[in-house]
């Protein structure tokens, strides 16, 4: 058996395709997030939750504060920001939890850990905008997972992992509809390029970020 060191270490990397009719279930849902009174708002909406997940079932937390270390996020770190829940409707799609298991087997994540939930979309109205303007990063989880659920009118958004901060790319790819990658956060770094409208007019890139610490 592995301990708990190992385990960690055994868990790479996972890149991959959701079903079709999945994204065709979650994509409306990202018409409907609110303003962002934040930083970023100028360029990114967001709900966010909190969850227990265990016997492939879904346990909604409290309403909690997001906030990330300053030595993480150099561009909000150590700002408390309270974000709208995920819609009711959202939770309730089967779609919804499919995502809970799959990022649960993908990341050998145990039964009752908390899992976070960001549902975001990154706009570009006229001009390119920073997907990840705090750079190359990790997010301070034992695991995350980037899952795309549509592009639409854009170039760039090229979704990146890296063995360090400053190391070249490892892997580098525009994830399309439906496309994800979990990955170990303690282990690796991540980052996405900035995105700009191909006509001019309004682009955007929907996705969901779901993050977790494991259970030890």
């Amino acid at each position: 058996m592995l301990t708990t060191k190992s385990a960690q270490e055994a868990f790479r990397l996972e890149v991959g395709q959701l079903p079709q009719e999945s994204v065709s279930h979650l994509a409306p849902s990202f018409d409907n997030l609110p303003d962002n009174p934040y930083a970023d708002g100028s360029y990114r909406l967001r709900r966010y939750s909190r969850f227990i997940f265990r016997d492939d079932s879904l346990q909604r937390l409290p309403t909690k504060a997001f906030v990330q270390d300053a030595s993480i996020n150099h561009f909000q770190g150590n700002v408390e920001r309270i974000y709208p829940e995920i819609e009711a409707q959202t939770v309730n799609d089967p779609a919804f939890l499919e995502l809970f298991e799959h990022f649960q087997k993908m990341a050998d994540i145990a039964d009752g850990n908390t899992i976070e939930v960001h549902q975001m979309r990154i706009f570009a109205d006229h001009h390119e905008v920073d997907v990840a303007p705090e750079g190359v990063h990790q997010d301070g989880f034992d695991r995350i997972g980037i899952y795309v659920i549509k592009r639409h009118n854009i170039i760039g958004g090229d979704v990146s992992v890296h063995l360090h901060e400053n190391a070249k790319a490892m892997m580098k790819h525009p994830l399309n509809n439906g496309e994800f990658v979990v990955l170990n956060d303690r282990r690796f770094f991540h980052y996405a390029s900035p995105i700009k409208p191909i006509d001019g007019e309004l682009g955007y890139m929907d996705a969901f970020v779901l993050t977790a610490n494991l259970v030890h």
